[in-house]
This record gives C-alpha cells, sequence and structure tokens, in this order.
C-alpha cells in the first residue's frame, strides 16, 4: 500500500487524504474487510500530521467506507449503502461528458421518481416543496441563479418517495451537480425555465397525477439540460410527446 500513496501538499489535507483512499477503494488496492494501518503508519506514509489522517479517518467513518472496531483497528467496509453511493458521486468527472453522462443517469432515474412522489407525497410534502419553489422565485427575483432551492427541491421530491435507497442515490448526484447546474442556470432564461417546470412537476404530484408528474420530470430535464436544443433563450417549445 504504502507504493501507491502520494504525499499531500495541498491546504486541505484531510481532503486529499480521503480522495486518495477513495481511488485505492475504486482501483482495488483496498478491499472490503481490509486493515487499515496504524494512525502513526498512516501519518508517516501521507507525510502529514496524525490530527489530519485522524480527521481524514473520521471523514471516512461517515460516508460508511470505515469502520471502527475498538482493540481491533479500522477497516475498509464497501458493503453498504453508503459506501456504493460515496464511492458513485467520487467517480463523477467536472467537464462536459461527465454532465453530458450525468444528465442521461438522471433521464433515467428522476421521472420515475417523480411519478413515484405523485403517489406517496403527503399534504405536508407537497407544502414543503411549493415553499422550496417560492424560495427560488425569491432567489431569481434577488438575481441569484437559484441553484440552492433547484437543489432542494429535487431532493425534497426524492424524500417524498419515502424511499431510503433513492433518496441517498439522489442526494449523492444532487451534490455532485450543484456546481455545474449553478453554471448551467446562468444562461439567459434557463434559471425562469426551471422554475416554470419546477411548477408543473408540482402540480402534477400535488394532484397525484403519476403519468403526468413523470413527464412533466422529464420535460424539466430536457430545458435544463446543457447543449439541449430547447435550453437556449428562444428554444421553449415542448418537447415531442409532451402533454401537460
Amino acid at each position: 500500500m504504502q507504493a501507491q500513496i502520494q504525499s499531500v501538499k495541498r491546504r486541505r489535507l484531510h481532503e486529499d487524504i480521503v480522495q486518495q483512499f477513495h481511488a485505492l477503494i475504486r482501483e482495488g488496492a483496498l478491499k472490503h474487510g481490509d486493515r487499515l494501518p496504524a494512525e502513526r503508519e498512516l501519518a508517516e506514509q501521507f507525510q502529514v500530521s496524525r490530527s489530519s489522517v485522524r480527521e481524514a479517518i473520521r471523514s471516512l467513518e461517515r460516508q460508511g467506507l470505515v469502520v471502527s472496531k475498538p482493540g481491533a483497528g479500522t477497516f475498509i467496509n464497501t458493503e453498504t449503502l453508503d459506501s456504493v453511493v460515496t464511492l458513485l458521486s467520487s467517480t463523477f468527472g467536472t467537464g462536459s461528458d461527465a454532465l453530458r453522462d450525468a444528465f442521461e443517469m438522471r433521464h433515467l432515474l428522476e421521472p420515475p421518481i417523480a411519478a413515484l412522489a405523485a403517489q406517496r407525497a403527503t399534504p405536508e410534502e407537497v407544502a414543503k416543496l411549493r415553499e422550496i419553489l417560492e424560495e427560488q422565485q425569491r432567489q431569481i427575483d434577488q438575481g441569484d441563479t437559484g441553484v440552492e432551492a433547484d437543489t432542494a427541491f429535487h431532493f425534497a421530491l426524492a424524500a417524498a418517495t419515502h424511499n431510503a435507497a433513492l433518496i441517498k442515490v439522489v442526494s449523492a448526484v444532487e451534490d455532485v451537480l450543484q456546481h455545474s447546474r449553478g453554471q448551467s442556470l446562468e444562461e439567459p432564461g434557463r434559471r425562469q425555465r426551471s422554475l416554470a417546470s419546477h411548477r408543473q412537476i408540482l402540480e402534477r404530484v400535488e394532484a397525484g397525477d403519476y403519468r403526468g408528474a413523470q413527464q412533466a420530470m422529464d420535460h424539466h430535464l430536457t430545458v435544463v439540460e446543457p447543449s439541449s436544443p430547447q435550453s437556449g433563450e428562444t428554444g421553449g417549445s415542448e418537447p415531442a410527446g409532451w402533454r401537460p
């Protein structure tokens, strides 16, 4: 393991250590059940202080990627949903290809989530979604992109499915996409279209119209997707097959 670890030089030392552990796990250099070296040895290998190693281990524990057993040590753990979601989110890049792939995944994942939310959302959850859209309107009116409310809306919609696995996956994806979404919403007219299509989704969720909610989410992703023919300033027409 020592030959595969690189010294860390940037300011957020524990984050760099965490990223290296992510890479080692993805590459198979570290496997489920492997015992980590002692804190002192890790500090020597990473060439950082023991406190940085300790903070990195705590972060990995919160992510579900390691478990500490008193008297036995700290072990790699990759057989829980939390750990799978963490590794999924850490594989996303930041280039255009990565963003395109992420939106393709969202087209497969989020329309069915909207449909399930339309079947299961409680009145309190519908009210929460409405409050988020009001906040998105306020953010836009103040000259912001509305990205924070945008992210909150998608997470709240996933929460309304009452499916713990879906909530974790959507949370990971939304965290990864938030920065890129903010850039996308800077384009003229796109933040207003995002809000308008969010309202269409909410209308169908509130009505319990699961087919309409699914279609509305697919439409939403189409109009906010970078390089989409309908995401330009004048491309506001409905996509083929769209039925309000």
